[in-house]
């Protein structure tokens, strides 16, 4: 019997209480219209080993248009690329805004009504909280906001985490952990699920504040500190748990097992010495019930037995994720630089997986750019991919079979891998700006999603899904420069440590 993917295997950070048995208080949720996430972002009806279906790829097709070449070094952009992409980092970094109501926290998401005004929910999830520090200290790093109106921004962040940190701790969670949503005002928990991956991104924004100011570190280091990711660990198969529940005091059946972006719980504990460095080769590159017949493709590292394995599309190899979206590839790319420290492993891959997505979009739908996202016609949520670079593959129409319509575009998947095509990444931008005018407006920038066959927009934005399009732009426009404060300040531990993987490459690829 094949092993089914855990949540790792399954993309996005999400609230992992679904795998723990209480898909129906999700559902009831999702009724309710709240908690996206514990109902819409999960998506996980279909077996997770069931065949690539033909109609994933049977939407009607526009004119492919021709795809750039994938090079081994990305170009150097020019001046023009950078001011366009500047004047799309403004835009969104306005948008961003938008999600701070002045209450504790900012919203998980936001929505444009017909009169006018703008909606947001009245909770969050704690890695929008990391992921709306990493837009401060970009709009800080690009000019667009001062030293001080930062540091001001920051300082009730760091007082709504260490009220959750406490209110966490006496409601039962382990290890100075936090529970994965919480209201905005207050604030305050909300639910019952310690989610692995989604603390993991909150440290990062901890580790963020120590490093970019001095006189917040200690209260930041003393936050993090407390933060124990040991005690998420399974005991035999040496992988994260995807969560533990309060009301259970159960830790969760399934585990982070593939090397997808919850790989970034690994870099975090890692980097921050809470467990040994050999944890990074217990996730498989290559799940076990797909098969591992070759023995030339194992490799030993830290003790641990690896199985190599990469994939090809249009002639491009690179590491496949589970769902052949965006943010499993390069999310974790955001705060570390992986392909300068593993030039054999994520320096071979993520280029190429970058190429190879442009391609599948261009060939397949005139468009690319597949990653969860708002499904264009509800408030809802679906995950969507390209199947070729992924082991399950989501659909680029979306795995939400009932809200099925045409493939769905999400502006954060364009921008994630722009540092590798961003000739690319700017003229699909351009063509769905002019194909869709919806899509884009002056003053906050993209909407969060578009249907490519029917033109539908959503008028609606996720937080996590700007704070994921600035973050590659702010990169882009400052050569990495958000990559610097935890690759500082992790180098020693991760460095040597992904530095000596060698992904699999047959020598003709070389």
């Amino acid at each position: 019997m094949r092993k089914a993917p855990s949540s790792a295997a399954r993309g996005r950070p999400r609230p992992a209480w679904i795998w723990g048995g209480l898909a129906a208080a999700g559902l009831a949720a999702a009724a309710a219209g709240s908690l996206h996430w514990a109902s819409d972002r999960v998506g996980q009806s279909r077996a997770a080993a069931e065949p690539l279906r033909r109609d994933t790829f049977d939407a009607p097709r526009p004119s492919p248009r021709p795809a750039p070449p994938a090079l081994a070094v990305a170009p150097r952009s020019t001046a023009a690329e950078r001011q366009e992409v500047r004047g799309y980092a403004e835009a969104m970094w306005n948008a961003i805004e938008l999600f701070d109501s002045g209450k504790a926290l900012p919203s998980d998401k936001l929505c444009f009504e017909d009169d006018g005004s703008v909606s947001r929910t009245d909770y969050t999830f704690i890695t929008n909280v990391g992921a709306y520090t990493w837009s401060i200290l970009g709009a800080r790093d690009l000019g667009l906001i001062g030293d001080q109106a930062a540091r001001q921004k920051l300082l009730p962040l760091l007082d709504a985490i260490e009220t959750l940190q406490t209110r966490s701790a006496a409601a039962g969670a382990p290890g100075g952990l936090m529970t994965w949503a919480a209201k905005i005002d207050g604030p305050r928990i909300d639910g019952t699920t310690i989610s692995s991956v989604d603390n993991a991104w909150l440290g990062a924004g901890l580790a963020l504040v120590a490093e970019a100011y001095p006189l917040l570190k200690p209260r930041a280091e003393a936050i993090l500190a407390r933060m124990d990711f040991g005690s998420l660990l399974h005991s035999g198969k040496g992988q994260f748990h995807n969560n533990y529940d309060l009301g259970t005091r159960a830790f969760s059946g399934g585990t982070y097992d593939l090397l997808t972006e919850a790989r970034f719980i690994s870099y975090l504990a890692i980097g921050e010495g809470k467990v040994p460095g050999s944890q990074y080769f217990q996730l498989e590159r290559w799940p076990s019930w797909r098969g591992q017949n070759n023995p030339a493709q194992f490799r030993t590292y830290e003790g641990v037995r690896v199985y190599e394995h990469t994939s090809t599309y249009a002639g491009q190899r690179f590491l496949p994720s589970w769902g052949g979206s965006m943010f499993e590839s390069f999310m974790p790319y955001l705060l570390i630089p992986e392909t300068q420290w593993a030039p054999e492993s994520w320096g071979r891959s993520h280029p190429q997986m970058a190429a190879a997505q442009v391609r599948f979009g261009l060939d397949n739908h005139g468009y690319w750019g597949f990653s969860p996202s708002m499904i264009p016609a509800t408030r809802g949520y679906a995950e969507y991919g390209a199947p070729p670079m992924g082991i399950g593959g989501y659909s680029p129409l979306g795995e939400n079979l009932a809200v099925r319509a045409g493939p769905v575009v999400t502006p954060h998947a364009v921008f994630l891998p722009i540092e590798f095509e961003a000739a690319a990444a700017l003229a699909n931008l351009r063509e769905l700006r002019a194909s869709f005018p919806g899509v884009y407006d002056e003053r906050y920038g993209f909407r969060d999603s578009v249907d490519v066959q029917t033109g539908t927009v959503s008028q609606c934005m996720l937080l996590l899904d700007q704070a994921m399009a600035f973050g590659a732009m702010v990169n882009y426009l400052t050569d990495g420069g958000l990559r610097r404060y935890l690759g500082g300040r992790y180098a020693s531990r991760l460095q040597p440590l992904i530095g000596q993987e060698q992904f699999w490459y047959p020598e003709a690829a070389r």
